[in-house]
């Protein structure tokens, strides 16, 4: 992209500073994009300015109407033209639909970024009203000039589903900041020093808040399955650490669970994972990448995940820091674990960073 065009990354909503994988897309996209380009962030009023490494203007409103009021389209138009913006990429689907007047009008090119086929993901959730949602992503998909889509796993359906030429379409994977494995030592000693737990005993994390359904029902299977029929093969100390906010009052009786610790909101959660010998990812509904093993992977944490929740990601580029179990064989998730723990720690592979390294990812974004 040359260094003169002007493009503009519209979030509709706060995701500075990020807290969670919507969050930190959205952040090192404009983050690393910055750095080769003029980008504007546009995003609601509630983002923390000063905790952004590029320009964020709040010209959408934080209501919910924001996705219709015509006087965020007005704003966003002036700001185009004022400011000669090139490219416009929207955060999400319904956004786009409001974009469409201001690119329109202004001569900008609209792209979207797709980290979901939400359709999918609220039908694999089962929420009756999923074909209202495909019919607005449909028309913002008609509508947009260029496709970003975080998976490559969703590439070919959202070709067949929405009709789409294969020439709109390309990949812009979820990333990490990091180039290179960072060092894990200190956070390792720390985390486990703060707890109290035994430099030989084996840490296994999950994170992700347990509002969102698809983290919910992996916690229920890691303390009902997995854990269980781990007890049954593990003869060293173990624990499953849960860490995200969000646990409903009726799973309290997690905290009871002799090797399941509930950590809930944990302020760095990236100590932790790096902390972890293990993560576990049984995930097996909602869509897209699921960021967190993403996250992990680049920490040198090795993932042992159901093959649903590793969609997206590519294994070749991982080697053996992902390993992935067919979803609900629950004896063979534990037997995983006990090889992964046995095998002892391997660095995560320059592949992988070739691959999910935003500083390389954002090569893609054309003009």
């Amino acid at each position: 992209m040359p260094k003169d065009s002007h493009v503009a990354v519209v979030v509709p909503y706060r995701f500075v500073p990020p807290h969670n994988g919507g969050h930190k897309a959205a952040f090192g996209l404009c983050r690393f994009l910055a750095e080769r380009t003029r980008l504007t962030a546009i995003s609601t009023p509630d983002n923390t300015d000063d905790a952004a490494p590029f320009q964020l203007k709040g010209l959408l409103s934080s209501g919910v109407a924001r996705y219709v009021l015509p006087g965020g389209a007005m704003r966003i138009s002036r700001y185009f033209k004022e400011n000669g913006v090139d490219h416009c990429i929207a955060f999400q689907p319904f956004i786009a639909l409001l974009l469409y007047w201001p690119c329109n009008r202004q001569e900008v090119k609209l792209s979207i970024y797709i980290q979901n086929l939400e359709y999918q993901r609220f039908r694999s959730m089962g929420k009756a009203w999923w074909p209202l949602i495909f019919a607005a992503e449909w028309l913002a998909f008609r509508l947009a000039h260029h496709l970003y889509f975080i998976s490559p796993d969703e590439v070919g359906p959202g070709q067949q589903a929405f009709g789409l030429l294969p020439e709109k379409c390309s990949v812009l994977p979820y990333g990490t900041p990091h180039p290179r494995q960072p060092e894990r030592q200190r956070a390792r000693a720390s985390i486990r020093q703060k707890h109290g737990y035994g430099e030989e005993e084996c840490l296994i994390i999950f994170f992700g808040p347990q509002t969102y359904q698809p983290n919910l029902e992996a916690v229920v299977r890691i303390i009902e399955h997995i854990e269980p029929a781990f007890w049954q093969m593990a003869d060293f100390p173990y624990r499953f650490l849960i860490c995200g906010g969000g646990l409903p009052a009726q799973y309290d009786k997690l905290r009871a669970y002799q090797n399941v610790e509930y950590l809930g909101y944990v302020e760095d959660i990236e100590a932790y994972v790096q902390a972890a010998d293990l993560m576990v990812n049984p995930v097996n509904s909602g869509g897209g990448v699921k960021t967190k093993l993403v996250e992990a992977i680049a920490l040198g944490t090795t993932v042992v995940s159901s093959f649903t929740g590793a969609l997206g990601v590519l294994p070749e580029a991982c080697g053996p820091k992902l390993r992935r179990v067919a979803d609900e064989d629950y004896t063979a998730f534990a037997e995983t674990l006990l090889q992964c723990f046995r095998d002892g720690q391997v660095p995560t592979p320059a592949t992988f960073y070739s691959r999910y390294y935003w500083g390389n990812i954002v090569q893609s974004v054309s003009s």
